[in-house]
């Protein structure tokens, strides 16, 4: 392994730290803007870290367990997002959402 990538596996081992914080947040949010909205409240970096994880796995490289439970848990996760993103999308007009 090269330093560069030394360097960058170490960054995302600790990432995977702060990102996983975010797992403890509501999945389903008032909009910050509007509180009359919801938002499906599922951190972007989440997602970014399954891809990321799997294919450090696939350099056999090591990874953060925080991110191996993820990975298990990876259909489940997909699944309670888009049954929260249908569900919302059927709320009246006046309580359209975003999803993030």
């Amino acid at each position: 392994m090269t330093r560069g990538q030394l360097l960058y596996h170490r960054g995302w081992y600790r990432a995977v730290e702060i990102a996983g914080a975010s797992l403890n947040c509501s999945l389903l949010a008032k909009h910050a803007d509007n509180a009359d909205r919801y938002v499906v409240n599922l951190d972007p970096q989440v997602i970014e870290l399954l891809h990321e994880a799997k294919h450090l796995q696939k350099m056999d490289l090591d990874v953060h367990e925080t991110a191996l439970a993820l990975c298990q848990q990876e259909a489940y996760i997909t699944s309670v997002r888009e049954s929260y993103v249908s569900a919302i999308r059927l709320l009246p007009c006046r309580l359209a959402c975003t999803v993030n």
